[in-house]
């Protein structure tokens, strides 16, 4: 199965108190919208192989095999939005060439490749 996903929108914030209600986490810089600007798109590939064996008229075995992610692609699911108290509107991309704590870094990412083997008997 292939998920895709293009980058979620995201607030960018400025981090200081703009408009004096003692609240610095939640203002957003001059000129930039609600949600304007655009986070990390997403992919994943899953696959899941199975191969049934009849043991007996009633018995049956089945090998399963799960991959996760099975190209291993980074999918950022945070971003650091918080980018200072400049004008907008701004458009920003969040951006893998920044660090964690730099604004427009990204701050967290989902699972890399996972795999699984289970086995299954039916009587």
């Amino acid at each position: 199965m292939i998920y895709a996903t293009s980058g979620h929108p995201f607030n960018a914030l400025a981090g200081t108190d703009l408009n004096g209600d003692n609240n610095s986490l939640t203002d957003r810089p001059a000129g930039d919208g609600r949600n304007s600007d655009t986070g990390p798109d997403f992919l994943t590939v899953d696959l899941r192989l199975s191969r049934q064996f009849n043991l007996t008229e009633k018995g049956r075995l089945q090998f399963i095999a799960e991959g996760f992610n099975i190209f291993n692609r980074a999918n950022y699911t945070g971003v650091n939005n918080f980018v200072g108290d400049v004008a907008g509107p701004l458009n920003y991309q969040a951006s893998a060439s920044a660090s964690p704590s730099q604004p427009l870094g990204y701050t967290t990412a989902g699972a890399g490749r996972q795999m699984q083997f289970g086995m299954r008997f039916e009587f």
